[in-house]
């Protein structure tokens, strides 16, 4: 039996994903789609008996959520029993008539990683429900629960999905992202610190990859399906993000922010591409201006920068997630960004572009419905 019934929808799964490691983290079990049926077990069999089994029911309004039958449903279920919390994930979302007026943990703007006063409401009412958080109790000093506390199952430091995706485990880490030398939207040169691990795909989304998943090709370079795909917007990648998480339930793939990509791009380095301060052996990692023949080239067939990841430099622009906004004059852990913006940040530089546009902290925009020749995207696959 678990300790919460999660009810959402897989639309939401990227911004699901935090809110289970929230209270997973406060030592409560979740049951969610994550979790694997019973053999033998229809679906809804499965989501009835742990719906009846659990103490607590957490309903995920969003824009999406509000039109699905089954989340209604869930929710009547638990407010019957009078173990309901509702949270609010889109402040424009319409509620169902009859939840409208019940107190809802509002988390419209929370980035996933930070305190927010919306998260710990949530924290208050479900432990009205299950009682205080658990590791309150179980972890006393410090130095007690280094020793009994199991440590997590290790995840493998590669990783390929059901189309045939790879991805590759990077490690938290600090890094100074930027450039003082560079041009002036690179700086100020500042310490950026990644709390937890993360899947970056080792290549950029090929064109084989996204007319898989959307049927389409949007792609101005065609001929080889190994080439990466282009002429997608932004606005173009959350729509294939959506479907793909959709179709690969209980894992969450999204954009990396800004500094992910940087982070992953630089490998380690402190110079300015991942293999030093000057440009002369770029043509042997990137495609670019001197050597891509005005023209994207297929994934792969440059050299990977230390981390084992294939055309961080040049081939084609990759969309992060983040606004694009100056940068702040301060140390940031897992920045998210502006809040709101009129264009999106793109990193990496091109086959049109000059060496200097390749650079790992080299940033450019784009409006969220561009699309361009030079513009493509890469993955990232959060951990547990």
């Amino acid at each position: 039996m678990h300790d919460i019934f999660l009810s959402y929808t897989n639309a939401d799964l990227p911004r699901v994903v935090p809110l289970v490691q929230a209270l997973e983290g406060h030592g409560w079990s979740v049951w969610w789609d994550r979790d694997r049926m019973l053999p033998g077990r229809a679906v809804a069999q499965s989501v009835e008996a742990a719906l009846e089994a659990t103490k607590c029911v957490i309903v995920v309004w969003s824009s999406q959520s509000v039109t699905a039958d089954w989340i209604r449903a869930e929710a009547n279920a638990g407010r019957q029993r009078g173990i309901l919390v509702p949270v609010l994930l889109d402040i424009e979302a319409r509620l169902p008539a009859g939840f409208r007026r019940v107190p809802m943990a509002r988390l419209h703007d929370w980035q996933g990683t930070e305190p927010h006063p919306g998260l710990r409401r949530l924290v208050k009412a479900v432990s009205a429900l299950l009682g205080p958080p658990r590791w309150k109790k179980r972890h006393p000093p410090v130095a007690a629960h280094l020793v009994t506390l199991p440590e997590p199952a290790a995840e493998p430091a590669r990783y390929v999905n059901s189309y045939g995706m790879e991805f590759v485990r990077l490690p938290a880490g600090a890094f100074r992202m930027g450039a003082d030398d560079g041009r002036s939207n690179e700086q100020p040169l500042h310490c950026v610190q990644l709390s937890r691990p993360f899947y970056l795909g080792i290549y950029a989304v090929t064109q084989g990859e996204w007319q898989r998943i959307m049927g389409t090709n949007p792609s101005r370079f065609e001929g080889d399906l190994q080439r990466p795909v282009e002429r997608v917007s932004w606005d173009d990648a959350q729509k294939f993000l959506q479907k793909l998480n959709a179709q690969e339930r209980g894992t969450a793939y999204r954009l990396p922010t800004e500094a992910e990509w940087e982070y992953a791009a630089r490998a380690g380095s402190t110079t300015a591409y991942s293999f030093g301060d000057n440009a002369t052996p770029l043509a042997q990692y990137a495609w670019y201006d001197d050597n891509a023949g005005s023209t994207t080239r297929p994934i792969g067939q440059q050299q990977p920068n230390a981390w084992g990841l294939y055309d961080m430099h040049g081939n084609v622009w990759e969309w992060v997630q983040d606004w694009y906004a100056p940068y702040l004059v301060a140390t940031a852990v897992d920045p998210q960004g502006p809040i709101a913006g009129a264009f999106h940040v793109i990193r990496g530089g091109s086959w049109f572009d000059m060496a200097r546009d390749c650079r790992a902290a080299s940033r450019d925009y784009a409006g969220p419905n561009a699309r361009d020749g030079t513009l493509g995207l890469r993955l990232l696959r959060m951990t547990r």
